[in-house]
């Protein structure tokens, strides 16, 4: 006997419901938690709050106080099943001393009982307390230790935020191809890990966008003049000067630019135009100098940005985040990268707990390895092999009007890269690199 128009259709609808549960259930809904849901969730690290690594590891404690903060009372928790849990932040200071941090850590895990670790700063430090959250298999995520080498010792529980070092100079290259793809280019690095690193990144990326290395070539640690470096570099007039440096040596290697009178058409140095120290070095000097940061206030990535790009966003807006840094940090303090890096640290490993419903160390690797995320301090994915970041990338900023801002990537930039910036005998009459 056929079935009756009516019977069908209510069938029918009866068919579309039941899959639309059974789809929620297995695809929407979050996965049933595996084991008992704790209470809290705590994250431990050490900080060189005293020591040379101090003003970096106190912004970093503020980024991630911050970060927390949005977690436990803005977005109420880290959902686990039908619980919000709130995460407890517990530290020590290492001293910048990495003689200190193996024992540290030690504590963290054995005695305060800590359920995940985030590394201390420094390249130096994170390599010592590596080794110690492999030993006992606990996740560590590496908010700002960028030596490649730290990710190339196969740490299967170690995943980094920031940008290693030798990826962070690649989009300095790629606007200089956008700028002026017939540029040449003169290359010269410290010789110590970080800036080698960040030296081969710039010479690889140089390769492969087809652009002129005319020179190449690094200075010892203990450089007092690099007026025989420069020298030899002009009779190369390179366009771009490309210098790869700290702080005290980056200063001396732009006043000495200046001294002999070495033009080009762009400068770019590492991390150091964005201090304070080279801008009251330099004056009126630092005009036209571009820098590479990994965060900057006020080139911040938004919802909007991360929808384009196809990652998922979370986390507090820029403007949040200040707002709750100012909160926790100490007065007159404005957030620097590294508290960009500590926030995403935090941000970064709540989502990825909350992916997996579970606090089980390879059940929250496993979702950080294809996990995309976007926050404020920018975009999160990693090679699930090495745990060293791919998608973040470096901002370029620039002086331009006695101001620092942002000109790289474009989809973030607040201003255009000026090109050619000018000359030295220019600044000294007080011209500025405008737009």
């Amino acid at each position: 006997m056929a079935l009756k128009p009516a019977v069908i259709v209510a069938l029918v609808l009866v068919v579309i419901v039941v899959a639309g549960l059974l789809y929620w259930y297995f695809v929407v809904a979050p996965p049933k938690p595996t084991e008992e849901i704790p209470d809290k969730i705590t994250v431990g690290l050490t900080l060189g709050l005293s020591g040379s690594y101090s003003y970096a590891s106190h912004q970093g404690l503020w980024g991630i106080q911050a970060a927390i903060k949005w977690i436990n009372e803005v977005y109420g928790g880290i959902k686990i099943g039908n619980k919000a849990v709130k995460i407890e932040l517990k530290y020590y200071d290492d001293q910048s001393n990495k003689e200190l941090v193996s024992s540290l850590y030690e504590q963290l895990i054995n005695v305060d009982k800590v359920d995940f670790l985030l590394g201390p700063y420094g390249s130096p430090l994170v390599m010592v307390a590596a080794p110690v959250a492999a030993k006992y298999n606990k996740l560590m995520i590496n908010w700002m230790g960028t030596g490649d080498v730290i990710h190339e010792q196969g740490y299967k529980n170690l995943v980094m935020v920031s940008t290693h070092s030798s990826y962070q100079m690649r989009p300095a290259m790629e606007m200089i191809k956008t700028l002026d793809p017939n540029a040449t280019i003169a290359v010269i690095f410290k010789e110590d890990e970080h800036n080698r690193y960040l030296a081969r990144g710039a010479l690889e990326e140089a390769g492969k966008l087809g652009l002129s290395v005319v020179f190449n070539k690094s200075y010892p640690v203990d450089i007092r003049d690099f007026t025989p470096i420069f020298t030899e570099m002009a009779a190369k007039k390179p366009d771009v000067i490309v210098i790869c440096a700290h702080e005290a040596d980056g200063i001396l290697a732009a006043q000495q630019l200046a001294e002999l009178n070495i033009n080009a058409k762009l400068m770019i140095m590492g991390f150091v135009p964005s201090l304070k120290s080279f801008r009251d070095a330099l004056g009126n000097l630092a005009e036209g100098w571009a820098g590479t940061n990994q965060w900057t206030y006020g080139a911040s990535y938004t919802p909007s940005d991360a929808q384009a790009l196809g990652y998922e966003w979370f986390g507090p807006t820029e403007d949040k985040f200040l707002e709750l840094y100012n909160q926790v940090a100490s007065p007159g303090q404005f957030p620097s990268e590294h508290a960009g890096a500590g926030a995403a640290a935090i941000l970064v490993l709540a989502r990825a707990i909350e992916k997996a419903q579970s606090l089980n160390q390879d059940a929250v690797r496993n979702v950080l390895n294809t996990m995309k995320l976007a926050t404020f301090y920018g975009l999160y994915q990693i090679d699930p092999t090495t745990g060293k970041q791919i998608a973040h990338k470096e901002i370029l900023s620039q002086w331009q009007g006695g101001r620092f801002v942002a000109i790289w990537p474009p989809e973030i930039a607040t201003s255009r890269p000026v090109y050619p910036i000018p000359t030295w005998d220019e600044k000294r009459q007080g011209v500025q690199a405008l737009p």
